[in-house]
């Protein structure tokens, strides 16, 4: 076979039909990967071929190569957590969630790059070669799961699976036209995963289309842990802020709005209230996680820029702040999702900025830009929810405009289905095939 399927369920068709065998596909893959990381500078380190599956193992993957941010541990391997390449330790096997994947059949290829410590709005990181994006050469990569976007949005891998900590999945997938998923905390386990700010931290997921990530979902998590999508028409709702939208982004929002019949939101009182309070989470653990490295100074920068106020922020904040984080819940839903099942906001408010201004050493930096990444993201992680970035049109140049889709907990399932709606009534991105960027 001279080029693999573009999706999931077609590979699957493709081995079903006898055509190619899962070892092949998986052989196809990995020399697809090396092929085009030489390109898009993606990936840490290359893993070696896994053991045949274990036995009872339900094949809803098999012949499915995947490639994980570089802070899961791996067979044999600890990450290098997008400080160094990582190391070989036989005593480490792999982390839980990626046991379950391999359960089902998947192979992990690659270990990608990342923000060095999972912490970075861009994938910024001056110990690896910047990552590029494969729909524009000068635009940015969210992070810290920079590699990961990329790599999918490539068609180096079927998807990936990544942290999100204030945003760590949901920016890069914007970045790169991807859908994003920041899971519902406490649905994929975080064991063998380094963590920022255990609180907030959630494993998220990246791929081109829902039907991928829902494969992908649905073998990560436990039987159960997910509720069925809603069968009834879903119900809509969309906040667009006031203040601080760009036009292109205001524009395409109201547009989706009007054609799905969305009831607008006038406002999110709780915004600023709960942004506040993810940030004394993130500061005060990201200080507990890194604190010795913060006390012999030896932190990079960025990372040492969000961990050192958590050393003087007082710990009673941080205690209220985690002490009414179930009442906020409760408001949150209560107030936007107990007659909706989807509240759509913005993904990022500003069109894709280009790599020289959201990086800090460049002339062209605009720190307003680098803020902007992250604005409405870490709201999400301090109350828990599940939040879905999903394309919806294009700007001037071509590149997309994302919203974020946010759920009840554990409600995963619904909010790929609105996904699907959403591409079947056209507010989709068409991204580069992956057959296109196979070309040298």
């Amino acid at each position: 076979m001279a080029e693999l399927p573009a999706s999931i369920a077609c590979l699957q068709s493709v081995i079903d039909a006898g055509a190619l065998q899962p070892d092949e596909a998986i052989a196809l893959q990995r020399r697809r990967l090396q092929r085009l990381d030489r390109r898009f500078h993606a990936v840490v380190a290359l893993l070696p071929d896994a053991p045949d599956a274990p036995p009872g193992a339900t094949g809803s993957l098999r012949g499915v190569g995947l490639a994980h941010k570089d802070l899961f541990t791996t067979a044999g391997r600890q990450p290098g957590l997008g400080h160094d390449a990582g190391r070989a330790d036989a005593a480490v096997q792999d982390a839980p969630v990626l046991a379950r994947l391999a359960h089902h059949g998947a192979t992990t290829l690659a270990s990608l790059v990342m923000a060095e410590y999972a912490c970075g709005a861009t994938g910024f990181n001056p110990n690896f070669p910047r990552c590029v994006n494969p729909l524009h050469a000068e635009a940015c990569v969210g992070g810290s799961s920079s590699g990961s976007a990329v790599a999918v949005a490539a068609g180096m891998v079927y998807g990936a699976l990544c942290t999100d900590t204030a945003g760590s999945v949901r920016m890069p997938a914007a970045t790169c036209g991807l859908l994003g998923l920041k899971t519902t905390a406490g649905l994929l386990p975080l064991q063998g995963v380094f963590p920022l700010a255990p609180s907030l931290d959630s494993v998220g997921l990246l791929a081109r289309n829902a039907d991928d990530l829902r494969r992908i979902l649905q073998a990560a998590a436990e039987p159960g842990r997910l509720h069925a999508p809603a069968s009834h028409p879903l119900r809509l709702a969309a906040w667009l802020p006031e203040a601080g939208l760009h036009g292109a982004i205001h524009a395409a929002m109201q547009a989706l709005a009007s054609a799905m019949a969305m009831q607008q939101v006038d406002t999110l009182d709780a915004h600023p209230v709960l942004t506040q309070l993810s940030e004394i989470v993130l500061h005060t653990e990201a200080a507990r996680t890194h604190h010795a490295a913060l006390l012999d100074g030896s932190l990079p920068p960025g990372v040492e820029a969000v961990a050192l106020p958590g050393l003087v922020l007082p710990a009673a904040w941080h205690a209220a702040a985690l002490g009414q984080r179930g009442r906020q819940l409760r408001s949150f839903v209560e107030q936007h999702l107990a007659h909706h099942d989807i509240l759509v906001l913005p993904a990022l408010p500003i069109p894709i900025p280009d790599w020289a201004e959201v990086t800090p050493t460049d002339p062209a930096f605009d720190g307003r830009k680098l803020l902007a990444l992250y604005r409405y993201m870490g709201f999400i992680n301090y109350l828990g929810l599940p939040a879905l970035v999903v394309p919806i049109a294009l700007d001037a140049r071509g590149l997309p405009i994302s919203v974020q889709l946010v759920a009840r907990p554990f409600h995963e399932l619904t909010l790929l289905r609105c996904a699907e709606q959403l591409a079947a009534q056209h507010f989709r991105m068409e991204g580069p095939a992956p057959s296109r960027l196979l070309e040298d």
